[in-house]
């Protein structure tokens, strides 16, 4: 008897330690995610990379003790979604340019992204979803009804994630020909999230859906003309967000070979740059104050420095 009571005792301190957890990985979900509209005041890409992978891993642990934590799933889509775009890609971008597939840092980005996919697909599923139903060839066709019936405010930002993943992991596997096809399946959910939410993420929706339109080819759908009106949107409506204006000499310019246009848009991005930096320098000037207005695109703006950078050491690897 005395042993029984021993052991019912011990699964009751187990299952309260285990709702105790519960608790506080939900609680820390919560707080991840209120918090991470600091990370884009974050002026430092350096700091930024260094400081983001034990993160995620933390997360990941969190997420591997409560799978069904939505804001852990958020947080885990987005966060290696983000690292990927931000960090793997930069530091791809040399390869990416020459079309180095098989490159070490094409494979990490890759591999980052792929994990962010894996944490969207978990989202869906979670939802009712499963990656069956979504790779459905037919899907895109049914996504807006599915998901206005399944979906709330709540999800757009794994959405939003996902679909900017899911997008960029095809746009460098162009060799794959099975994966071309769920370029539809990324246009249909960014599509539907830009309409829900327009400037969801400081409008990174039109500058994803301007990338992936970018990257799509005249075969899928695709156009540069309609790539070109979206980027020049994007940059006309976020005139401090100086990712879009690399972005635009990335994806359209430096395909495009334009180089007239892009020497012309270097010189106005480099003055740009220089003046938010000194700002995050400590050496303030009129010009940069308009910048400090918007810290919300510090984190947009130190990739944009990056990427700078190093397309402007490349630039007679792509014109000669």
């Amino acid at each position: 008897m005395k042993n029984i009571l021993s052991c019912l005792g011990l699964l009751a301190f187990i299952t309260s330690c285990s709702l105790v957890n519960k608790v506080a990985v939900k609680t820390t979900g919560s707080v991840i995610v209120a918090g991470s509209d600091e990370l884009l005041t974050e002026g430092n890409w350096h700091y930024f990379e260094k400081s983001v992978p034990a993160n995620l891993k933390l997360m990941e642990g969190l997420w591997f003790s409560d799978q069904g934590n939505k804001d852990l799933l958020t947080s885990l889509v987005k966060g290696f979604g983000a690292h990927a775009f931000a960090i793997n890609e930069t530091k791809a971008l040399q390869d990416i340019l020459e079309d180095n597939t098989e490159a070490f840092s094409i494979q990490q980005t890759l591999l980052h992204y792929e994990k962010s996919i894996f944490y969207g697909f978990e989202y869906l599923k979670h939802a009712g979803i499963s990656k069956e139903e979504f790779l459905d060839k037919s899907f895109p066709m049914k996504l807006k009804e599915r998901f206005d019936s399944t979906f709330s405010s709540d999800d757009y930002i794994a959405i939003l994630y996902f679909a900017q993943s899911l997008g960029s992991s095809i746009n460098l596997q162009r060799e794959n020909v099975a994966k071309l096809g769920y370029f539809n399946h990324v246009k249909s959910m960014l599509s539907w999230v830009c309409e829900k939410d327009p400037d969801i993420e400081r409008g990174s929706c039109y500058l994803f859906d301007a990338v992936i339109e970018a990257s799509t080819s005249g075969v899928l759908g695709g156009s540069m003309d309609k790539a070109q009106e979206k980027f020049q949107e994007v940059i006309k409506k976020q005139p401090y967000n100086l990712l879009a204006r690399v972005a635009y000499i990335q994806y359209y310019i430096i395909p495009m070979l334009e180089e007239d246009e892009f020497s012309a848009m270097m010189q106005l991005l480099s003055k740009d740059i220089n003046t938010w930096f000194q700002l995050q320098l400590g050496n303030p000037s009129e010009a940069s104050q308009l910048f400090e207005k918007h810290r919300e695109f510090n984190l947009f703006n130190s990739i944009a420095k990056e990427r700078f950078t190093r397309i402007h050491k490349l630039r007679k690897n792509i014109f000669d």
